[in-house]
């Protein structure tokens, strides 16, 4: 191992040995309901995840509430609606190095999913947390006609 290689390892050692509470929450945790898609961040999977399960619950309307994803390290991640020929599906996608990599990520998700015809992104989080609410990244599907 290089020198260079070497430090980022021990680097990374040395943060995993951090209490959680020293460290940013890294991780990301959703809930699906048929109307829509909940999130928490967090570093505990269970705790993130029941989070925004509860979230789902208070504004789903009483519709089931199901915990459908956690990710972690969640770096950028992105929601898509993937339109079908008689419904649609909202996919996540998390754990991207950049804006750029999550996009050419939900691209190509779109793109090999064979009974898509279009998909658009409607959220991306950026590592932080923040939320940019999207409306102008739109992909044609393979069965787009």
């Amino acid at each position: 191992m290089k020198q260079s290689g070497l430090a980022v390892g021990i680097g990374f050692a040395l943060l995993m040995l951090l209490p959680a509470g020293a460290q940013a929450a890294n991780g990301i945790g959703f809930a699906q309901a048929e109307e829509g898609t909940w999130y928490c961040r967090g570093d505990d999977p269970v705790a993130t995840l029941n989070c925004a399960r509860k979230k789902c619950l208070a504004d789903s309307g009483g519709q089931e509430c199901y915990r459908t994803q956690w990710c972690f390290s969640a770096r950028w991640t992105g929601l898509m609606t993937v339109f079908l020929p008689d419904f649609h599906s909202t996919e996540i996608l998390c754990g991207a190095p950049s804006k750029r990599a999550l996009t050419a990520g939900l691209k190509a998700f779109c793109a090999d999913n064979k009974n898509a015809t279009d998909c658009s992104v409607f959220l991306i989080i950026d590592p932080a947390g923040k939320k940019y609410d999207i409306s102008d990244v739109n992909f044609r599907g393979p069965k787009a006609k």
